[in-house]
């Protein structure tokens, strides 16, 4: 039955803006089922009201969809979505854990939950901090636009600015593998990872991070990057991301991480 449930929603996530009308064999080729799976997935869903077939057999997303929609809290926002999945991070790592934005051009702490273990507070809700520095920040950085990225790089003090061309290459990396970890950058001693959070459209305005202290994250790091990578596809799955996106996320967590170069500032 799950199997079913999860076949179902794999069929209305086939349309997309470029894709609104279907043909029975263009849903089975882009869900990866078979013809006689898929007809009679798309009769079912026909039947109950969530698909039309239109006169040349194709399909479409039916109205009650749309109505369905419009019970969403609207004011549901990306705090009340990642706090459960922050808070079981906290659990597993036994870490702080953040959510993050960008704002004024700088990176702004939005939710915090402190580790449990004796250590003083390492990021408080409402703090800012320069983008530039740190595995947070630098995650951020990775999926603005060049003309974002430029201004920063501008408004940052000549003697507070990483060489570009070297940090161009490693925002690259950090857009490839799906995460960022780098130890004493912005504070010494301590280390950090960082995913993106990508909204309904894929855009990723957001990051969740584990921040600690360095002889305690780096000796888990690899467990540290797959509780992580797992999290960005939970909260970025529930805040509405397409699946490709979600389905990348998820093969880089279920990817034995390769042996990595430490970023140390």
């Amino acid at each position: 039955m799950i199997r079913a449930i999860e076949r179902a929603f794999a069929i209305f996530e086939a349309f997309d803006p470029e894709h609104t009308m279907l043909t029975l064999q263009e849903i089975g080729k882009r869900i990866g089922l078979s013809k006689a799976t898929t007809y009679r997935l798309v009769n079912c869903l026909h039947d109950l009201g969530y698909l039309v077939r239109l006169e040349d057999n194709r399909y479409c997303l039916s109205l009650k969809l749309t109505r369905l929609s419009g019970l969403v809290r609207s004011t549901i926002g990306i705090r009340e979505i990642a706090r459960p999945i922050m808070l079981d991070l906290v659990k597993k790592s036994g870490e702080t854990v953040t959510l993050n934005t960008v704002a004024n051009n700088q990176r702004l702490c939005i939710e915090v939950f402190d580790t449990p273990a004796p250590l003083m507070r390492i990021v408080r809700q409402g703090e800012q901090s320069p983008l530039l520095h740190g595995a947070t920040g630098k995650i951020l950085l990775a999926y603005l636009s060049k003309a974002e990225l430029d201004q920063i790089f501008r408004e940052t003090p000549a003697n507070k600015r990483p060489n570009r061309a070297a940090l161009d290459k490693q925002l690259a990396q950090y857009r490839k593998q799906g995460y960022a970890h780098t130890t004493s950058e912005r504070v010494q001693g301590v280390a950090a990872v960082s995913v993106p959070v990508r909204n309904i459209n894929g855009q990723v305005f957001y990051c969740i991070s584990i921040t600690g202290p360095a002889i305690r994250v780096d000796q888990h790091i690899d467990k540290f990057i797959a509780l992580l990578l797992n999290a960005s596809k939970a909260v970025s799955g529930q805040m509405g991301a397409p699946m490709d996106a979600i389905e990348d996320t998820s093969q880089k967590a279920n990817k034995k991480p390769a042996s990595r170069k430490r970023a140390v500032g």
